[in-house]
């Protein structure tokens, strides 16, 4: 995707596209290994000097709640994000943290209901598998 059409995205979800958005973007969504602020960053910081962590952080804040990428459960307390597009559900090792994609359709997730109780509206359900990657995996199991 080019740096415009990125920019356009970013105006379409309601965020200015500056030149920093924007590469964060396009860096997100290059990245299919649900990348962290911190990878990010680094894989930022010699093309652009002037990014901080912080800027990267708060900019992954905004993305997630404009909705143009998602916010992935923390592993050692670091932010992670997911810039693909299909809807997929994920795996997570419990021992090293790697995450993995998993097709939506190897088990149906519940139909949502409308609202929760306390008026709460349900935008989407995902569905998230606490695993012990094959590395991880001791060979007598």
């Amino acid at each position: 995707m080019t740096a415009s059409e990125q920019a356009e995205r970013l105006r379409a979800a309601g965020l200015k596209a500056t030149g920093p958005r924007v590469a964060i973007l396009d860096a997100v969504e290059r990245n299919c290994k649900h990348p962290s602020a911190e990878d990010i960053y680094h894989e930022l910081a010699e093309s652009h000097p002037s990014l901080s962590l912080s800027t990267v952080y708060g900019t992954l804040s905004a993305f997630v709640k404009a909705g143009l990428v998602r916010k992935l459960s923390e592993f050692d307390g670091r932010l992670r994000v997911d810039g693909t597009k299909p809807p997929h559900d994920h795996a997570i090792c419990r021992m090293c943290g790697a995450i993995f994609d998993i097709e939506p359709n190897l088990n149906p997730a519940p139909a949502a209901p409308p609202e929760l109780p306390g008026g709460l509206a349900v935008l989407e359900i995902r569905v998230e598998y606490d695993v012990v990657c094959a590395t991880c995996t001791p060979t007598s199991i």
